[in-house]
């Protein structure tokens, strides 16, 4: 375990509860502030007005999730899991969490649809600086065929440099799902400025979803599932 994840783990262990990323944030800095430089703002990796090592936190808290050392309790709070908690695997439904949020099922509604249509799906893909809300991928093993980010509260810039990031090194079809706004034409002026600006390079190739429109795609994808897997047939 290197000295970020050792200080995360440490930082939530120590509070015998569920955290936010500030208090996260505020308990890494105290132990690692060799590690903590606030001068690089913004952050490079996805642009946004937050210290890089406030990314570097973040992927940490991944890589220890993955090691079954921590859990995300609902969005934004983490706790850390016991060793006795770790053997045991103590099932997420035992803990008490919010109910799924509209950012969480918007994914789920995307892996869905892409199930339906033969997808290798992966909901929170890692890919070094960044995780992807969904991936999907025409073959295990090979690099993801598509990539879909919803923004919810985040920023539009956070979202649109990941997708940016996944043409540089995939080049995959791009899918950004905005949820705030359910009126087509201001979803477009909203976004003209990014994708005039910036991001131009990905404009031409990535797909506005509104809300609705991946809940109608998933009604219609799961109520006719097994002819629409007919007709993608070999």
């Amino acid at each position: 375990m290197g000295r970020l994840e050792q200080a995360v783990y440490n930082t939530l262990n120590s509070s015998g509860k569920a955290l936010p990323l500030k208090e996260i944030f505020a308990g890494v800095k105290q132990r690692l502030p060799d590690r903590c430089d606030d001068s690089l703002i913004p952050c490079p990796y996805c642009k946004q007005k937050h210290p890089r090592w406030h990314h570097d936190t973040q992927w940490a808290l991944q890589k220890l999730k993955v090691q079954h050392l921590v859990r995300r309790v609902r969005r934004g709070y983490w706790q850390a899991l016991k060793p006795q908690e770790v053997t045991a695997q103590v099932p997420i439904s035992a803990i008490p969490t919010e109910p799924e949020s509209l950012h969480e099922n918007l994914k789920t509604k995307i892996k869905d649809i892409g199930e339906v249509l033969g997808k290798q799906c992966h909901v929170e893909f890692s890919a070094a600086p960044y995780l992807y809300d969904v991936v999907w991928r025409e073959v295990e093993g090979l690099p993801p065929s598509h990539v879909f980010e919803v923004q919810d509260k985040g920023s539009l810039n956070g979202a649109l440099a990941k997708l940016q990031h996944a043409k540089d090194i995939w080049r995959p079809k791009l899918f950004l799902v905005v949820v705030e706004e359910r009126d087509r034409t201001k979803v477009d002026l909203l976004l003209k400025p990014y994708l005039q600006g910036t991001f131009h390079r990905i404009a031409a190739e990535t797909s506005i979803l509104t809300r609705e429109m991946v809940e109608q795609i998933h009604q219609v994808a799961t109520a006719h599932r097994d002819i629409i897997r007919r007709f993608i047939e070999d």
